[in-house]
């Protein structure tokens, strides 16, 4: 037999497995490289032909069935890649003005922070001229709390907008997310213009569990003191998947301490109940003797096993995550039933297949990621690993052993989910397997069981069951101490960089053969081909970081706002501004934008933070960022803003040693390797009088910096107006030449004079603005104004993020989002910059 025979019939020692990476691959192409539907096409029946000629021939067919399904996984990406919608889709009338949108609220509100947020199945869309049926689903924020339940029926003016990425390299696809979650649109209204008009026809199911939910949400808070409120959220997220109580302070906590995973009801919890119910209905049949003589006893308790599983899906509200927990356990449950137990790899595959075949979407999904990687982890780590029978049965060697198996469980899951859990959340775990260890027995099986069994008592007996539920409330503080214990660490979590995907193949690659070292002769190759890899990797992002003798700068799309990142010759940091919204509990302009870009690059440390101003839209972002990054030094103004942001930010300086400079005209230059920084604005003096700072004083006092490298400069202006403009160019005339100017205020016409465009002389002009915004930046007048002196002109509201590189002579400027002609383009400087 040759080998290839010998390793495609290994490949098919366990057929699910190789038929569901092969709809994966299909699936990914499919996301990745839409639009050839036909070829995909051709593939399916050319490998449909030729199986049914193998088979016809009594021949094994062996790799057609894989190219069959990987073109059908690629096929069925097509609905949600290029969806078709109906005329009277809500996808028609985005950005068209306001309506008066009527509509049904489809899942329970969430209230954070004084803002309900909900999905609104919209019916109607009506102004004078009439009213026409729409159809579709849209995200509603209302501004204030407002008591709505799922088939309310509301009506409001407003206007719907599509969502809006924030287009930087790598980023996160926020509207290919929604419309995977069949949400295509967002709008917002005040909570006083909000009107309830009635309620549609729930079932009686859907009532009834409405109702049980409530009942058990006032029993726990009727069981709880008031200082309880941190328990009593978690142990509504446990028993009826409420996480509304459980705030960002909270997740952090047990995100620190590895524990994050017990917040969401989802495979971890399914399993637990499924565990107890099946150790439970196993014990009860075993007094049954015609079950034992049939050998029915272990189907008997899992098919029973599943009316409890199913009960508490059904009480969690049924989740996508939820979801696919329960159809995961409930193959399980089946190869019990049919006596198919001794391959669970296999059906661990199938239960990926059917879901994947049912939604194939969810290969993107985090939970869906991190649930079957967990699982397959620990089956395949244990089963290479082994767990040798020792024939001493006394009580302490075997609990000897379960502790060991438990440990081992939690350390086979942990790693297996690291880099994923590095690529999406940029941190990880120290303590994780500690934590574990206590923590998923305490909650998992005592506070889990006890709740569930107390909310199946309220049924009967209201009393005990608030009992039982004050009992489970003692149990999570026992567990949040521990939480408060491992997460207190100082060394607890560490955040890190994103590791590319072929980093995480190289892991994975590197963990199966070391699993495999001594089982087949094929491992040590493969480890050794992943760590040269591994090495040749390393040294690229060392160059990358390190040793580029260029000088990068990129224009964030932060939005409306601004935030610009250079990157030094020889690996130094410097980051102006950091964008940010009025209030960061909303939305982290820092968290969710700004620093997944420096992730990306490998970033962990920024020698310069640079704020232009105190403003909300360049100062927020940077309190994240020096929060968590190894900031060494923080350039300002001077100017003291009293919001809660300024202080914050001031606060986490002081916390982590962060260095406060006060820098104006003049401070001097600083020279970092060939890169020189020149503060130009505001002039020494400039907040003298600092009483009565008014909006247009502190813009005109925002710091303008220049970098220098060889031949090119670029000059970063902050939000100067026209006034502060005829300063800067009386005071610093020549000095002003630039190869790239960042647009004074985003483009606004109270700033950008024809002095200042004349005295920069610039060949690339960049405007931070973004897409539709409410003030209309960039005026057009202005844009008009640069075409005119002959600039390339670049906003990052249309074109997203703009990167440019500089090596001293050229600049190469290569947007995120092209807009015509060749996306990269070179600039050779023709500017006389006097070197210092």
């Amino acid at each position: 037999m040759s080998p290839i025979t010998d390793i495609s019939e290994a490949w098919y020692y366990r057929p699910a497995i190789p038929v569901t990476l092969s709809l994966m691959a299909g699936i990914v192409i499919g996301q990745g490289l839409p639009g050839f539907v036909f070829p995909a096409l051709f593939i399916v029946l050319a490998a449909a032909v030729r199986l049914a000629i193998r088979l016809r021939r009594g021949q094994p067919a062996r790799w057609s069935p894989l190219l069959a399904c990987m073109a059908a996984g690629y096929l069925a990406m097509v609905p949600w890649m290029s969806p078709v919608h109906g005329p009277n889709h809500v996808t028609h009338y985005l950005d068209t003005g306001y309506w008066r949108i009527d509509g049904t609220v489809a899942d329970a509100p969430i209230v954070n922070y004084g803002r309900t947020r909900l999905l609104l199945d919209v019916n109607a869309l009506s102004r004078e001229e009439g009213s026409q049926p729409v159809r579709g689903r849209i995200r509603l924020t209302i501004m204030g709390a407002v008591k709505l339940d799922p088939g309310d029926r509301v009506t409001f003016p407003a206007g719907i907008r599509p969502f809006r990425n924030f287009e930087n390299p790598g980023g996160f696809d926020y509207r290919r997310h929604m419309a995977f979650e069949g949400v295509h649109g967002s709008a917002w209204v005040r909570a006083e213009k909000l009107r309830r008009i009635g309620s549609s026809a729930r079932s009686p199911a859907t009532r009834l569990i409405a109702a049980a939910r409530d009942r058990l949400a006032q029993m726990i808070d009727a069981a709880g003191s008031q200082g309880a409120a941190d328990e009593k959220a978690v142990l509504k997220a446990l028993v009826f998947g409420d996480r509304s109580g459980i705030d960002d302070a909270l997740r952090e906590r047990f995100n620190r301490a590895g524990v994050g995973h017990l917040l969401a009801i989802s495979g971890l919890h399914v399993g637990i109940v499924a565990t107890l119910a099946f150790g439970f209905f196993r014990w009860i049949l075993s007094f049954f003797p015609p079950l034992l003589w049939r050998g029915w006893v272990r189907a008997g308790a899992a098919a029973a096993t599943g009316v409890p599983v199913l009960a508490y899906g059904v009480l969690a509200g049924m989740s996508p995550s939820t979801q696919r927990a329960e159809f995961m356990v409930a193959v399980f449950l089946a190869a019990l039933i049919l006596g198919r137990t001794h391959d669970i790899l296999n059906t661990l595959a199938v239960a990926a297949l059917v879901i994947l075949a049912a939604f194939p979407p969810a290969l993107f999904s985090i939970s869906f990621q991190l649930s079957f990687i967990a699982v397959l982890a620990i089956v395949y780590g244990m089963e290479k690993i082994g767990n040798a029978r020792d024939p001493d049965r006394s009580p302490v060697k075997r609990a000897g052993r379960r502790v060991t198996g438990f440990v081992l469980v939690s350390a086979l899951a942990i790693t297996g989910t690291t880099p994923v859990v590095m690529f999406h959340f940029n941190q990880t775990s120290l303590v994780g397997i500690a934590a574990n260890l206590f923590l998923v027995p305490v909650v998992g099986f005592v506070a889990v069981p006890v709740g569930l069994v107390s909310a199946f008592v309220s049924l009967f007996f209201e009393p005990v069951a608030v009992l039982g539920f004050w009992l489970g409330i003692k149990i999570l503080h026992l567990a949040l101490m521990g939480v408060d214990f491992f997460s207190g660490l100082s060394f607890a979590a560490v955040r890190t960089v994103t590791p590319s995907l072929v980093e995480i193949v190289l892991y994975y690659l590197t963990g199966w053969a070391l699993l495999n070292l001594r089982k087949t002769t094929i491992a040590p190759w493969v480890l050794a081909t992943a760590l040269c890899l591994a090495t040749g990797d390393g040294l690229y992002w060392s160059y990358q970081r390190f040793w580029h003798r260029d000088l990068k700068v990129t224009a964030i799309d932060v939005g409306q706002g601004g935030s610009t990142l250079m990157e030094l010759p020889g690996g130094g940091v410097v980051l102006v501004d950091g964008g940010g919204f009025s209030d960061n509990h909303l939305f982290d302009m820092g968290q969710r934008v700004v620093a997944p870009v420096l992730w990306r690059k490998k970033i962990a440390t920024v020698d310069i933070l640079v704020l232009s101003h105190p403003n909300a839209d360049h100062l927020n972002g940077l309190i994240y960022i020096a929060r968590h990054f190894n900031v060494r030094e923080l350039w300002s103004n001077g100017d003291v803003n009293t919001t809660h942001g300024y202080e914050t930010l001031m606060a986490v300086c002081r916390e982590n040693a962060i260095v406060l400079r006060t820098v104006d005209a003049g401070t001097g230059k600083t020279v970092i390797g060939p890169v020189t920084l020149a503060v130009l604005h505001p002039a020494a003096g400039f907040l003298s009088p600092p009483e009565g700072i008014d909006q247009e004083y502190r813009n005109n006092g925002s710091l303008v910096l220049k970098a220098t490298f060889g031949e090119t400069a670029f000059l970063l202006t902050g939000d100067i107006e026209a006034g502060a403009e005829s300063q800067l160019v009386l005071r610093a005339g020549s000095d002003l030449a630039s190869s790239v100017l960042f647009a004074p205020h985003h483009g606004s016409r109270s700033s950008s004079s024809p002095d200042l465009i004349a005295a920069v002389r610039p060949e690339i002009v960049v405007v931070s603005a973004g897409a539709g915004n409410r003030f209309g930046f960039p005026h057009a007048e202005v844009m008009d104004r640069y075409r005119s002196a002959g600039c390339r002109l670049l906003c990052t509201g249309t074109h997203g993020a703009i990167s440019m590189r500089s090596d001293g002579k050229t600049v190469c400027v290569r947007p995120e989002i092209a807009s015509g002609g060749p996306r990269l383009r070179c600039y050779a400087s023709g500017l006389n910059i006097l070197r210092p």
